[in-house]
């Protein structure tokens, strides 16, 4: 089959990624479309540089790869693939990956705001019967909580304060009380808020 026959099949075609770029045979990701076809797959292919008619550099497509549907492709690469714990709060790391990793997704976010709770508490000391977003209210109330940022315009107080509430009871709440189809990257997501929060926390000075 001849180029254009091939490229007339093709609806898109985009690369992804590249291994050993620069070298004389890097493997190349592309995600492609057929015509024909209802799913876009991945393909993984050899290239091998050579020349152009003109001796430009050019590299070619080789015979040595293979293809797979889309999906299967996110299901590897959500299982296997690492995870930017220098980007996520330490605390977040050590309650909720390991529980990603074996697909307890509902456990690992409401593991990762229940670490908003307790660090709250812990930092304000506040008694233990008080908790949720009461507890959030309290501490950053925009007038007198005990964390609030004072630097901040009345407003930013505000939104924080609507933020880490908001957060707090969106997320958390829907994953204690009801069945949540969550998926790797969904629960990943949650909990990237929850350790943003959880920073936040941290950097606040106590009011006295």
């Amino acid at each position: 089959m001849s180029k254009a026959e091939i490229e007339a099949k093709i609806e898109f075609q985009e690369e992804i990624g590249e291994a050993n770029p620069g070298g004389y045979q890097p493997v190349r990701f592309a995600r492609v479309k057929y015509k024909a076809s209802p799913t876009a797959h991945i393909d993984i292919r050899r290239f091998q540089r050579g020349y152009g008619d003109e001796g430009e550099e050019v590299f070619f497509p080789t015979k040595v790869g293979f293809r797979f549907p889309e999906r299967e492709f996110r299901r590897v690469v959500e299982k296997y693939a690492l995870m930017p714990e220098s980007y996520v709060h330490p605390i977040i790391v050590k309650k909720c990956f390991s529980l990603l990793n074996s697909g307890e997704f509902d456990s690992a976010v409401i593991q990762a705001f229940k670490a908003i709770e307790t660090t709250t508490r812990e930092k304000t000391g506040a008694p233990a019967d008080m908790f949720g977003e009461r507890l959030l209210k309290k501490a950053f109330n925009p007038d007198d909580g005990i964390l609030t940022n004072h630097k901040l315009p009345k407003a930013e107080r505000f939104a924080f304060l609507n933020y880490i509430t908001g957060a707090f009871s969106f997320y958390r709440n829907s994953s204690s009380h009801r069945d949540i189809e969550l998926d790797f990257v969904s629960a990943f997501d949650r909990i990237a808020v929850a350790s943003d929060l959880l920073k936040a926390i941290e950097d606040a000075e106590i009011n006295v």
